[in-house]
């Protein structure tokens, strides 16, 4: 039913009040820990890549969960398939959770969510071919990866989101407004640090995968990276545009217990997108005590860096001042999470 004003407040807005206590702690959480998944400190991407595939899930459930409400008869937009067979359904035992199969959603959210994603804004096929290549695995190989859980608070998420989407599918724009506006706010700058990297990290270990010829002609934007990249001359300010401009029609449409049940989801969000970091810090061992040390002494080099006035290098501590405090990335925290990674080294260095 739709609603019969407009509120003084917009659903992102009201979404973005709601949650940001939640966002704080979440972008504590990833900023202390980003400067460690890359050069001087791993010699590697495989903490990235360890990071990507935790939450990797995430999307990869939400996006095939929507393909599967879109039918094809619906004007628009042809729907996306799901990037992976059945994905949303792949590791759901019907008998144990019988509701995602038995919520019908309602027409007028069918075909809000139709619309609602410009092309190239969906991120699970970019996601699963940049796994593929840092994993440097078979195609079937990474299939079977794919196809477990790398952790408990995982399918805890996947499963939340399944119950919740079948019970409520307009719960879908809280997952639109904090993965996509995440990685639109912040992506470019995000995939121009993790570029700095150089090559050479991220083609470590992908020697005998990878041909030769395929590291000399395709860019890292269009394969280890690929995930912070969009499609065509604009790098997606026209679909982060485009987005934003389909989303002003949830002011109209959805119902008062609709827009809350939105809200209360984006919050959800935060709590277990921090319950990942979390989960990453036990699966790998991450010494808390020595990332605090860590980080107070790159606050302290930070400070003293500023006044000398001496511009900080890439590998330097700028980092971690820079990301604490860079408005266009304060709003990225749950794309970041895609980095949280970076929190599991064993500070063996």
């Amino acid at each position: 039913m739709a609603k019969d004003s407009v509120p003084p407040i917009s659903l992102p807005g009201e979404i973005n009040i709601a949650t940001r206590a939640l966002h704080t702690e979440l972008n504590r959480l990833i900023t202390t820990r980003l400067p460690l998944g890359l050069p001087p400190f791993a010699a590697d991407p495989t903490l990235y890549t360890t990071g990507l595939l935790h939450f990797a899930h995430i999307y990869l459930t939400f996006e095939s969960l929507w393909a599967d409400l879109l039918p094809a008869t619906l004007p628009g937009p042809a729907a996306s398939p799901p990037t992976s067979p059945l994905l949303s359904f792949l590791l759901v035992n019907p008998y144990s959770e019988p509701e995602l199969f038995t919520s019908p959603p309602s027409p007028h959210i069918v075909a809000f969510l139709h619309t609602l994603r410009p092309k190239g804004l969906i991120r699970s096929g970019r996601l699963k071919r940049d796994l593929e290549f840092l994993t440097g695995l078979h195609p079937t190989d990474f299939e079977v990866l794919l196809a477990q859980y790398p952790g408990d608070k995982v399918a805890e998420f996947c499963t939340h989101i399944r119950r919740r989407v079948g019970n409520k599918p307009h719960v879908l724009v809280a997952y639109a407004w904090c993965y996509y506006m995440a990685v639109f706010s912040g992506g470019r700058y995000l995939r121009a640090e993790l570029l700095k990297a150089g090559n050479a990290f991220w083609n470590t270990g992908t020697e005998d995968e990878v041909p030769k010829e395929d590291k000399e002609t395709l860019r890292l934007e269009d394969k280890g990276l690929s995930f912070w990249s969009f499609p065509g001359q604009h790098d997606g300010l026209d679909i982060k545009e485009a987005f934003k401009a389909r989303l002003e029609a949830a002011e109209t449409l959805l119902t008062p217990d609709e827009r809350v049940d939105i809200i209360e989801e984006a919050k959800t969000i935060f709590k277990l997108s921090a319950s990942l970091v979390e989960e990453l810090d036990q699966k790998l061992g991450t010494d808390l005590e020595k990332l605090k040390l860590f980080n107070a002494a790159q606050r302290h080099q930070v400070e003293k860096i500023s006044d000398q006035s001496v511009t900080v290098t890439p590998n330097m501590a700028k980092t971690v001042g820079t990301w604490l405090h860079r408005p266009e990335v304060t709003g990225t925290v749950v794309a970041l999470g895609c980095l949280a990674c970076v929190a599991l080294l064993r500070f063996g260095y």
